[in-house]
């Protein structure tokens, strides 16, 4: 079966994306652009569609980098402190000594 496409409306400017993902997240997805675009068009200086289009795409590139950049360091934080507590577990045991 041929998907057919969402028709999605980006910064005035209808489109038809097909894809595996639903409907409703391609168009989340699209809004998101749209709102990137509009977001950097706010600052008062007239750029062509196109020009939008990349300096979004560079923000959008930007915030994903940053997020993958916090969550290594999150997972870093959790790795140490479980390392941490095993640490501590196997000390704790140490001192244990097992009859047979």
């Amino acid at each position: 079966m041929i998907k057919k496409g969402t028709r999605v409306n980006i910064y005035g400017r209808e489109y038809s994306i097909k894809g595996d993902a639903s409907d409703e997240y391609i168009r989340e997805l699209a809004g998101y652009v749209d709102a990137k675009m509009r977001e950097v068009a706010g600052n008062g200086s007239a750029m062509d569609a196109a020009k939008l289009a990349i300096l979004a795409a560079v923000n959008i590139a930007h915030e994903l980098h940053r997020l993958k950049k916090e969550q290594k360091e999150q997972d870093m934080a959790i790795y140490k402190k479980t390392e941490d507590i095993i640490d501590t577990i196997e000390e704790q045991f140490e001192d244990i000594k097992f009859v047979e």
